[in-house]
């Protein structure tokens, strides 16, 4: 007997998924059937756990440019007139990610299995956004998915370049403190150590620089397995805290705080906020199920609960410029914008200006992000550097007293 993992859909359509003993895979098809089921997979379960395969799924992710790539080639092929399932066939021998055409396969299964395309996303939340969903489906009941799908690329493709400005402005810093940390580890296990003995056969007080390199010295090499042990349980502790509600609301919260890096997230929350609005609202959603759906992707649990109060405000009659108007977190200059939108009915072509804008706030802070952030870089290189200078001569200098004494 083999243990085997099964998707199927009973009567209503829905998703069932587990395991199952069998002598073969033609056995779980039958044992299916006979439950009133239709089994859309089934495969074998490894007896040992698939270590390759846990690093593969945890470690390899879709990127935002990757998907905004196959939003635009399936509109392109829709486009040409191609039938749906023959388009996403073509699309899915083109892309070169494997872990996507992994989560294309399955979603041709689905369809196959009679999902629509909306509900085939919705199966992978990890890969698909609500926002995603949501407007696929709109696109669905319109007709006019391939239209959709363009603006839906357009988005991923502007997430994408945002991300690669962030990370091309943080890769300096994070490169000069990573050799900085890798150079004062080298110098206290490799070089102190030289002077400890230097310094042991003469009967003086050693310096307090000196006392806390070698203290760290002696730290590490001695207790570095306890070291390792504290930092893997401060680890998990910390991610299961942040990924409580009341921890991920304060460190959302504290994020929004910080000097330099707070203004910048709020401008880019803003900005995607604006955007994500008007791609749902241009195509035809309402303006509460699309703050409901903008709220769900929202990466910041503060920002998510405050466009939840501003769609309760909306629900309850008021105008959307009015209920932003009660947050902080919204500009006074946004919230005209917007309120000028609802009054001239042009509401969409406002909150597109007011994604640019805040699009060309937020490229500033990150073109400057440099400029903000080395001060602290020399900051913290100059305490490094004064450490270890002092650590190394105040020694040799004392002992050169003695000589020349």
């Amino acid at each position: 007997m083999s243990k085997f993992k099964y998707k199927a859909r009973n009567n209503a359509g829905q998703l069932i998924q587990g395991e199952i003993e069998a002598p073969s895979q033609y056995e779980v098809t039958q044992d299916l059937t006979q439950k009133g089921l239709t089994p859309i997979v089934i495969e074998d379960k490894p007896l040992f756990l698939d270590l390759s395969n846990f690093v593969f799924e945890t470690g390899h992710r879709i990127s935002t440019r990757e998907l905004s790539i196959l939003f635009r080639q399936l509109a392109a092929v829709i486009s040409a007139g191609i039938p749906f399932f023959e388009a996403l066939s073509s699309v899915e021998s083109q892309i070169s990610d494997k872990k996507l055409q992994k989560v294309l396969l399955w979603i041709k299964k689905d369809i196959e299995s009679g999902s629509t395309f909306s509900q085939a996303l919705a199966q992978h939340p990890r890969v698909f956004s609500p926002l995603i969903v949501a407007l696929v489906e709109v696109g669905e009941k319109g007709g006019v998915l391939d239209e959709v799908l363009k603006r839906i690329s357009a988005y991923l493709e502007k997430e994408s370049q945002f991300q690669n400005k962030i990370k091309a402005a943080l890769r300096y810093p994070i490169m000069v403190i990573s050799v900085l940390a890798a150079a004062f580890v080298f110098s206290i296990l490799l070089i102190i150590p030289r002077f400890q003995s230097l310094f042991g056969a003469y009967d003086t007080a050693l310096p307090l620089p000196t006392r806390i390199l070698l203290g760290i010295n002696f730290t590490l090499t001695h207790y570095w397995w306890l070291i390792l042990i504290l930092g893997a349980v401060s680890f998990f502790v910390l991610r299961s805290y942040l990924n409580s509600t009341v921890g991920r609301k304060q460190w959302d919260g504290l994020k929004l705080k910080l000097p330099v890096w707070g203004p910048l997230l709020s401008k880019i929350a803003i900005s995607r906020f604006f955007r994500m609005l008007t791609a749902m609202i241009s195509s035809g959603i309402p303006i509460v199920e699309s703050l409901e759906v903008t709220e769900k992707t929202a990466d910041n649990v503060i920002i998510s609960e405050d466009i939840d109060k501003i769609r309760q405000e909306v629900v309850a009659g008021g105008s959307l410029s009015m209920a932003m108007k009660k947050f902080n977190i919204f500009p006074s200059t946004a919230v005209q914008m917007i309120a000028v939108g609802e009054q001239s009915g042009n509401l969409e072509s406002m909150l597109m200006k007011s994604a640019d804008y805040f699009d060309e706030e937020s490229d500033f802070v990150v073109s400057n992000l440099m400029s903000l952030i080395e001060p602290f870089l020399i900051f913290v290189l100059a305490l490094f550097v004064l450490l270890l200078a002092l650590g190394i001569f105040l020694p040799m200098w004392s002992l050169f007293s003695l000589y020349t004494g």
